[in-house]
């Protein structure tokens, strides 16, 4: 689990992203002198995987007073129950109080993207599953989306970005262009292959023009010419308008690759896949070595959470419909300011 804090931009510091309430609230709290000492808590409102608490973390630190200040909180990667305080601050409301939305913001669509990891990590079993999600989600934010993916159990991500915020190497396939370029196969991997570092996996994207049976051999064949950088894999991406997931294809794959002296080449599957379809391919007998996961978890909806001020100068308070005064939970950590 990577341990490394991760920095907010400087719009979400200076309060550029939070509701405009929060900045009217702010100005006539300072207009009046008010500053009240509160305690404020985060909940979980479904379960979930937890993501997002070294995001918040740093923001806090630049935020809060260390005299008079306190955080306690889980860790990311934690299993999260409903109703389960996830945060509590103990600090002066001027502090923090006008990024409510960004404190909450981060949780809602952190926990999102790591519970929904999970739940492939958990149908795939022992096969590892990758995040690659960059096409399904808006640049700036990629990165902290592949963070909590591989938080929530993914082996690999696949941006340099994310690759920074895991301190793991991203992975990747040839792309698709690179074949249509290149004309075929053979010629597509043979100059891949001779431009990429040594060690980098070499995997080749079926179908892309052709049979993706004959790709993957073609593709095989050129790099088995005593080249040190043997074919790694084949990464099976079935557009939906081809018919979607098919296992069948998988294993023939497999079983053609081994019969031609490549039993060593892995096979990638690709595309839309979601928890059912892994496990589909999973109880098929079909020999995965990783699955590469987009959408699923890219487009995950953001997880409910909620929060509230539950004391104010010492005095237990709590919105309507909740009870006043803190919600115990003995998994949280105190965490250092200075």
């Amino acid at each position: 689990m990577p341990t490394e804090e991760l920095e907010l931009s400087s719009p979400t510091l200076r309060g550029a992203t939070v509701s405009i309430e929060y900045h009217n609230a702010q100005r006539i709290l300072r207009t009046e002198q008010r500053n009240p000492n509160v305690v404020f808590e985060v909940y979980a409102d479904a379960p979930g995987i937890l993501s997002g608490i070294n995001e918040v973390l740093p923001f806090l630190r630049a935020r809060l007073p260390v005299a008079n200040s306190a955080v306690f909180s889980l860790s990311d990667g934690d299993e999260i129950y409903e109703g389960e305080t996830l945060l509590r601050i103990l600090a002066p409301y001027a502090a923090f109080g006008m990024y409510r939305d960004v404190i909450t913001g981060i949780f809602a669509s952190s926990i999102g993207w790591a519970t929904a990891a999970r739940e492939c990590v958990t149908a795939a079993g022992e096969t590892r599953v990758m995040v690659n999600g960059a096409p399904y989600i808006h640049p700036d934010v990629v990165d902290s989306m592949e963070y909590s993916a591989y938080v929530g159990g993914c082996a690999a991500v696949s941006t340099e970005k994310g690759g920074e915020r895991t301190a793991t190497v991203p992975q990747g396939s040839m792309p698709h262009d690179f074949v249509l370029i290149w004309g075929a196969a053979d010629r597509a991997m043979t100059v891949y292959d001779r431009h990429s570092r040594l060690g980098a996996q070499r995997v080749m994207p079926v179908p892309t023009a052709g049979d993706a049976i004959q790709e993957a051999l073609d593709a095989a064949y050129a790099l088995s010419g005593g080249t040190s950088n043997p074919l790694r894999g084949v990464k099976v991406n079935v557009p939906e308008n081809l018919g979607g997931g098919v296992p069948e294809l998988a294993k023939e794959l497999k079983a053609r690759l081994s019969d031609a002296g490549f039993g060593s080449v892995d096979i990638h599957i690709a595309g839309e896949l979601t928890p059912e379809l892994i496990e589909q391919y999973e109880s098929s007998g079909a020999e995965v070595g990783l699955y590469v996961v987009g959408r699923y978890i890219a487009a995950a909806n953001p997880a409910p959470v909620s929060a509230a001020i539950k004391e104010i100068d010492g005095k237990a308070v709590a919105p309507r419909g909740m009870a006043p005064g803190r919600v115990s939970n003995h998994r949280m950590l105190q965490r250092e300011l200075s």
